[in-house]
């Protein structure tokens, strides 16, 4: 009995070895190795990894396992942390290895961890061991620091006396209490000792030596015991001994390990056992005293008591049943020796369950202590919290059934008395972010008996919502040219998850192109360079908007801004300068051209007005039109130059408009040689053949072909002696001219022009044939001639122009008294950039009364060659000597008489009227009106100083050639005919000229039988 005792223990003992010596994985149990101690948050390993749990689960889903503490049957959890999603397994209070496993050589706590999975229905239950390691933190400690003993002189050598050893609270094999040593040592005795199962230890004082109370009656020494510490923890006790008799035999039990059951109605003070001991020794030495070791947990001190004489074991307060718990009582048998001896026994007791309970449901949430949390994701089957049913029943009354009472959550039962839990259908944090939860548990005695517990499950947000923005599109507006950083919109978007699922930061995509940026937190929008909407004027940007779960979501809205016109632009023309034409003569409000301009503003900024100076005969409509004023004339001023303007509301543009007018053939020719003044030339009877005697000089104020002049002989009666050249209108000898000294010829000339239709104009040059002599003396007759002319050209224009000065002078004066009652004409002010001076325009009425009045005979020297237009060059107006002499004697107020053409008062109002505007061109203007009258009228016959009888001029022989019709003339007293037409074939082409009373009458064809005899 005794040995097969001891050999269930060493196998025991063997096996908790084992276990503490490594940390392993029995099926789904865990042991760590842990030293005790008093620092928190000590890292006692990582439960999964031990586990294995990734093995089992996956990868995927092992990082949705969740470790909490089941509290069923693990009354140490709470000094243990662990971690909800590592597993990792820390100390939370300090740990006293003496505290917790105060008798025992190898101390360790059970934990039971639960295993959940958010995502799935996976639940494991994993028991943890965790082994107290021992640290060497308790000296060995006597009961009394001072003993006295009493041992007989007559002891043998080698007796014991045993002593109260030392107790050391640490109960490992390496830092328990391992030696005692005798100090000095030179004493008769020596120390044996051995443990006791209480962490104390059987110590015999033995002798050595004989003693001999007569040599020495006491001895006084220090037993130290020591600990195997490094360096070790030692306790002293001071030994007083007095030589007497020894009791050396300690009681023995029947056995060492008694087992016993106890029903829990068991009455107070009923001996539930009674234990012997035996001592070998006589007398007091041998008698047994028993006790309860004072060294036991205080549960079993105060529930049992044991008789000291008898041994009976009796229970002194009411027993639980608690499943698989027994209580363990150490017992002590004494002698009544000197030196008294003592024995333990251990007593196993378990209390068997009597009666009906009701249960109790301990409730363990697995994510916190007061709130279950389960994600809104937890598909169905995820385990929400672990029920774990407590009834010491047994039977009927201890069969448990369960309920839940929210159909959101389900109740499945794990094993016997423990249930799971779980979620049973989808759930929503939007709708509902707690749910009340009831669990019902009833036994099934008779009557039921029943119990409920409650609690709160919260739902975890998910990030399964995107943010929305308020408006899908969103439209601003800004002005251009505006400042960096200027707020456009503000715009915003709501999150309906929470905490950083529903935090939003703002952005902007590409589309925005560096030219916006917005406040990540605000969502303000904001300019990030100067806008032009000339360049853009709308920009279509994405903002997004993005929440900070996992993964992240995003919403996004349409920002439109429409860029604000700001007037920062002027017009811009076309083309910097503009080239028109139109037809002189073209009647008032005669299209000429049309402005271009652009402005890249919009709106009332780019509407664009033209306009024009009002000096021009020309108006330029708001629309860019521009159209004559009045009816112009290109012999007057055959081009015009401006600038026009094209204004917005704040600012304008310039251009250079040139208007040329287009040449009509509206004037003749104007034969300046031969004049009626000067129509004869004298010709040297020796001159040779090919000799030009003289050229016909003449001008068109008209351009270009209708300038070009044709000269042709159309009447003669010089036999062909002379030869007119048709382009250079020169006069050549064709014969020789010995035999007709003191003849006279006459050449009846027309100067055409090439226009449509053709304009011409009939002259005569007489040529009378000297001899050598005769010529020298009418060759100085005329040199006479030509310096008493010019003499009284100069006097007349010194007089004209003082005149002239005056008639403007009181003007001048007359138009500004009345300029303020008047309205003013159309007048041509000038050209601008100093390029032209425009004169103003006769009145039709004065033309057409002047062109009534009698032609204005003048002279033309023979210098004159040929004016073929009248042009203007900055604020000159170009004409020659012979011109200003006719301004002389044509202007009505340079003449005093009749002589050459007088002007009437009615005629000089008519000019005064349209020289009002004060014009120092004046007298060039009026030049050239009178100029033009006259010289369109047709030319007086030249004849003789004498009043010679009319004549007839008969063709001269090769006339048929060129297919001349005959004239008849007549002096300038007889007026003829008021409005005949004179007309002859040239080189097949019509040439036409009109005469008025002064040129003589239009004979009748003479295609019907003329006679070639010339009749004078």
């Amino acid at each position: 009995m005794k040995s097969g005792g001891i050999g269930r223990m060493c196998v025991f003992g063997t096996v908790l070895i084992l276990l503490a010596c490594s940390d392993f994985v029995f099926g789904q149990d865990v042991v760590f190795n842990l030293l005790e101690g008093d620092q928190l948050g000590r890292e006692v390993g990582n439960v999964a990894a031990k586990a294995g749990l990734v093995s089992i689960v996956g990868e995927q889903d092992f990082t949705h396992l969740r470790y909490s503490f089941l509290t069923t049957q693990t009354p140490y959890y709470t000094y243990f942390n662990i971690h909800n999603q590592t597993s990792l397994l820390t100390t939370k209070q300090a740990i006293d290895r003496e505290t917790l496993c105060e008798f025992t050589n190898d101390c360790f706590i059970k934990l039971n961890i639960a295993v959940q999975s958010l995502k799935t229905s996976f639940f494991k239950k994993v028991s943890v061991h965790v082994y107290i390691g021992d640290v060497n933190d308790n000296p060995p400690v006597f009961d009394k620091p001072v003993i006295d003993l009493q041992i007989s002189e007559s002891v043998l050598v080698g007796t014991s006396i045993t002593i109260d050893g030392a107790r050391d609270a640490d109960t490992s094999d390496k830092y328990s209490l391992q030696s005692y040593e005798v100090m000095p040592n030179d004493t008769p005795f020596e120390i044996n000792f051995q443990k006791k199962l209480d962490g104390t230890s059987i110590v015999r004082l033995i002798v050595k030596e004989a003693l001999n109370r007569e040599q020495r009656d006491n001895y006084h020494f220090n037993v130290v015991a020591r600990d195997g510490g490094s360096p070790p923890l030692s306790g002293t006790l001071k030994v007083n001994i007095t030589i007497s008799d020894v009791n050396d035999n300690s009681p023995k039990f029947s056995q060492s390990v008694y087992f016993i059951e106890v029903k829990e109605s068991v009455n107070l003070s009923t001996v539930i056992l009674t234990i012997r001991a035996t001592d070998l020794d006589d007398g007091k030495n041998g008698k047994v005293f028993y006790r309860l070791s004072p060294h036991q947990s205080e549960t079993v001190l105060t529930s049992f008591t044991i008789d000291n004489a008898t041994g009976d074991l009796s229970v002194i307060k009411p027993l639980k049943y608690v499943r698989g718990e027994q209580h363990v009582i150490i017992v002590e048998a004494s002698d009544f020796g000197d030196q008294p001896l003592t024995s333990q026994a251990l007593v196993n007791v378990t209390v068997l369950d009597v009666g009906n309970n009701p249960p109790s449901i301990n409730l363990n949430l697995l994510s916190s202590d007061s709130l279950a949390k389960v994600s809104e994701f937890a598909s169905r089957g995820t385990v929400v919290a672990h029920i774990a049913v407590d009834d010491p029943d047994t039977g009927k009354n201890g069969e448990i059934t369960c309920s839940i009472n929210n159909p959101a959550f389900s109740l499945q039962r794990l094993e016997n008395k423990e249930f799971k839990v779980t979620v049973d259908r989808a759930l929503d944090r939007e709708l509902y972010q707690q749910i009340h939860v009831t669990v019902f548990c009833s036994d099934s005695g008779s009557p039921p008996l029943n119990a409920s517990d409650s609690f709160f499950v919260e739902i975890e947000d998910e990030n399964d919502n995107a943010p929305i923005f308020e408006l899908s599109v969103y439209t601003a507006g800004i002005m251009e040219n505006n400042n960096i950083g200027d707020v456009i919109v503000h715009v915003q978007a709501t999150d309906e998850d929470e905490l950083k699922n529903a935090e939003l930061i703002y952005s902007l995509t590409e589309s925005s192109n560096g030219m916006f940026y917005i406040d990540e937190k605000s969502g303000i929008i904001r300019t990030h360079a100067k806008l032009d909407r000339e360049n853009v004027s709308s920009y279509s940007i994405v903002v997004m908007a993005r929440d900070q779960g996992t993964p992240p979501l995003s919403g996004s809205a349409t920002v439109i801004i429409s860029v604000l016109d700001k007037n920062d632009n002027k017009p811009v023309f076309n083309q910097s300068r503009y080239i028109f034409s139109v037809d002189e003569n073209a009647p008032a409000g005669s299209h000429v051209g049309i402005l271009y301009a652009t402005d890249s503003d919009e709106g009332e900024n780019a509407v664009i007005t033209f306009t024009g100076p009002d000096s021009v005969p020309f108006t330029i409509f708001p629309g860019g039109y521009i159209k004559t004023d009045r009816i112009l004339d290109r012999e007057v001023q055959n081009r015009y130059e401006f600038i026009a303007k094209a204004r917005d509301n704040d600012q304008e543009a310039t251009a250079i408009v040139t208007i040329s007018l287009n040449d009509k053939n509206d004037n003749k020719p104007q034969v300046t040689s031969p004049s009626h003044l000067n129509n004869t030339i004298y010709v040297d009877k020796h001159t040779e053949v090919n000799t030009m005697v003289t050229i016909i000089r003449a001008y068109d104020l008209d351009s270009g072909i209708n300038s070009q002049l044709i000269y042709e002989i159309v009447g003669r009666n010089d036999s062909g002696h002379f030869h007119l050249h048709p382009d250079k209108g020169q006069v050549i000898l064709k014969r020789s001219l010995e035999n007709n000294a003191g003849t006279s010829f006459r050449l009846d000339i027309l100067v055409s022009d090439m226009g449509h239709p053709v304009q011409s104009t009939p002259a005569t040059l007489n040529i009378r044939i000297l001899s050598t002599g005769t010529a020298a003396q009418t060759q100085n007759k005329s040199n006479n001639n030509i310096v008493i002319v010019a003499i009284l050209v100069s006097v007349t224009v010194v007089i004209s122009l003082a005149i002239i000065v005056i008639i403007v002078f009181i003007k001048r004066s007359d138009n500004q008294r009345r300029s303020r009652g008047r309205e003013g004409e159309n007048f041509y002010k000038g050209v601008v950039e100093n390029t032209a001076t425009v004169f103003a325009a006769p009145s039709e009425e004065s033309i057409s009364e002047k062109k009534k009045k009698k032609g204005v005979s003048f002279s033309l020297e023979n210098g004159v060659d040929k004016v073929s237009e009248v042009t203007t060059q900055g604020q000159e107006f170009t004409y020659d000597n012979d011109m200003q002499r006719k301004v002389d004697d044509s202007h009505s107020l340079g003449s005093a008489s009749d002589s050459g053409r007088g002007g009437s008062d009615d005629e000089l109002n008519t000019s005064r009227n349209h020289n009002s505007s004060g014009d120092m061109h004046s007298t060039k203007k009026d030049w050239y009106v009178h100029h033009q009258r006259s010289y369109n009228a047709p030319m007086q016959t030249f004849l003789p100083p004498s009043n010679p009888p009319s004549y007839h001029l008969l063709p001269h022989p090769g006339s048929s050639q060129n297919s001349l019709h005959s004239y008849q003339y007549s002096d300038s007293v007889d007026p003829g005919p008021s409005d005949a037409s004179l007309r002859t074939l040239h080189h097949g082409r019509s040439v036409s000229y009109d005469t008025n009373s002064s040129s003589g009458r239009e004979l009748k064809n003479q295609n019907e039988g003329h006679s070639n005899d010339c009749v004078v």
